[in-house]
């Protein structure tokens, strides 16, 4: 919702777990065509946000979760305690207020991707609204409470230099999970779009994805047959 071709306002969403909600839905879907397949959720940034929290909603559904530079913390510059603050009192006059967009030469190294990214229509270049904000923190709280709980397998993929989501939280993430199978692999002086990056990054980022899903699968398939 208020994302690419998606209904609503850009940038707008009543509550964040109308993502979650969405995402289960599309999950049940999937499940009737293939009942018989695993299920993986992959996430990138706000994404992984997303993924986290569905996967806290029904923690026995899935076999695996993937996370791309999640949203897990609020950047420290962002979230001071009087940003915070006039935040939340500017959700209650101005919620459309922008309060600044995103810097495209934080994406990526790679400047056909960043070309990609600028020139791309279906992604929003206008500044990210209050309102929205508030909803992110909202996540990042539940997401704080969601972690202790988790217990499935989890590869989380992060680049040291991502300006715009902390990879403090990756280290967050990783130390709170109750999971004991969790991987998290650091790519030194990346940025945030890993899968965008320079080739060698992204080439290695869909090998290892690529693997750990074959591992994953192929032990879902044995625990079927047990």
């Amino acid at each position: 919702v208020g994302h690419g071709q998606s209904e609503g306002d850009r940038m707008v969403v009543s509550d964040f777990h109308v993502f979650i909600r969405d995402s289960l839905q599309h999950i049940d879907l999937m499940k009737k065509e293939h009942p018989e397949l695993p299920i993986l959720i992959l996430g990138h940034s706000m994404g992984g946000a997303i993924s986290i929290l569905t996967a806290s909603e029904r923690p026995s559904e899935f076999s695996g979760m993937l996370l791309i530079s999640p949203l897990v913390v609020a950047s420290p510059e962002v979230a001071t305690p009087i940003k915070v603050f006039a935040a939340k009192v500017l959700n209650f006059v101005l919620p459309n207020l922008s309060l600044g967009s995103i810097d495209p030469n934080a994406i990526s190294r790679n400047k056909k991707e960043m070309e990609s990214y600028t020139s791309d229509p279906l992604v929003y270049h206008g500044g990210m609204k209050v309102s929205f904000v508030i909803q992110l923190m909202n996540a990042i709280a539940r997401i704080e409470r969601a972690l202790p709980k988790l217990t499935l397998p989890i590869l989380v993929l992060h680049g040291s230099s991502d300006k715009l989501c902390d990879i403090k939280g990756s280290y967050l993430l990783m130390d709170t999970v109750q999971s004991q199978d969790k991987t998290l692999k650091v790519y030194e002086e990346a940025y945030h779009a890993l899968h965008k990056e320079l080739p060698e990054v992204s080439t290695s980022v869909f090998t290892e994805i690529l693997t750990w899903i074959g591992q994953k699968v192929s032990a879902a398939g044995e625990t079927s047959h047990t």
